[in-house]
């Protein structure tokens, strides 16, 4: 494994991560509807150079609901948080 292999495993971990924060049920990503959606923000988490300010932002508390403009996954981000096909949780305002 490389080492750009290596820093794309690690950072695409922070999706997961990013969601939960944000409230999308990642389950819906074995949803057909929503797979691509999923894959595609895998993708670009896993290739963004990002990684020390998305761990950070996820670190820290926000009063502004919504992904950081930085994230590759700005769109898809929001995309999924406002397809009514997806439940989100309740927002805890964490």
């Amino acid at each position: 494994m490389n080492s750009s292999s290596r820093h794309g495993y690690k950072t695409a971990a922070n999706i997961d991560n990013m969601m939960d924060r944000l409230g999308i049920d990642v389950g819906c990503r074995v949803v057909p509807r929503f797979g691509l959606l999923f894959s595609c923000a895998l993708r670009n988490c896993g290739s963004c150079m990002r990684r020390s300010a998305c761990t950070e932002w996820l670190a820290t508390e926000h009063a502004v609901f919504g992904p950081p403009n930085f994230c590759p996954n700005f769109d898809l981000l929001w995309e999924l948080l406002c397809d009514s096909g997806i439940d989100p949780r309740t927002y805890s305002g964490r």
